[in-house]
């Protein structure tokens, strides 16, 4: 089988160094295409998982917070939490982009939402331990059902971090198959962290999970 049996366009739109990143030796671009495709069918059958958690998180972080600093923290955030200068920008500029493209001010669940997921996992640094995490309430209002002797924000912020790098990947369309430690890991991790947050939705999530391990 010659390395050009995939139609030239389709080499040419995709690009040789992208398919090649798919291709192992003594394969062609049919056969790195088609690994091409695997991994986009691997990437959809994750979304389900990381949709849930990022929602469910970021929810359950806001509620926690507002318990400290408000329910407005992320219209005026308060000096005593030490965010870093970049998401400060990050809320700034959502300020901005919700008065330029919806000609209103933003409110607090506008924020929320509009909040990445990076943005979410820099709250489980050390640097916020004395302003959220070290607070009695905090953890149990975020993972109720994670075991007592183990509720240290040092224990999840592993955990999330792996599954950000498989999200960030998946956002940014590489592959997959091949990333250590593993989509099955991430997908677990996802599975164990929403029922952590709410069994409800983990039981839920079911009904939509088409992942099948890779």
């Amino acid at each position: 089988m010659t390395e050009h049996t995939l139609p030239p366009a389709l080499i040419e739109v995709f690009s040789e160094a992208r398919l090649r990143r798919y291709m192992r030796p003594g394969e062609d671009y049919t056969q790195a295409f088609a690994r091409y495709q695997e991994n986009i069918r691997l990437s959809e059958s994750l979304l389900p998982a990381l949709h849930y958690l990022e929602v469910i998180l970021r929810n359950r972080l806001d509620t926690a917070i507002r318990q400290v600093y408000g329910k407005d923290w992320l219209l005026r955030v308060p000096a005593a939490l030490p965010m870093e200068a970049y998401n400060r920008e990050k809320i700034s500029a959502a300020h901005a982009a919700f008065r330029f493209e919806k000609r209103r001010a933003p409110t607090h669940n506008d924020l929320v939402a509009t909040m990445t997921f990076g943005f979410w996992c820099a709250l489980f640094h050390k640097r916020y331990d004395p302003a959220l995490w070290h607070r009695g309430h905090f953890f149990p209002t975020v993972f109720p059902n994670w075991p007592r002797e183990q509720r240290k924000r040092g224990v999840i912020q592993p955990k999330l971090y792996i599954i950000k790098d498989l999200r960030n990947r998946i956002a940014h369309h590489e592959p997959i198959g091949d990333w250590k430690p593993g989509a099955t890991i991430g997908h677990r991790l996802c599975l164990e962290l929403i029922g952590a947050m709410t069994p409800e939705a983990l039981e839920r999530l079911r009904e939509v999970d088409r992942f099948a391990g890779a």
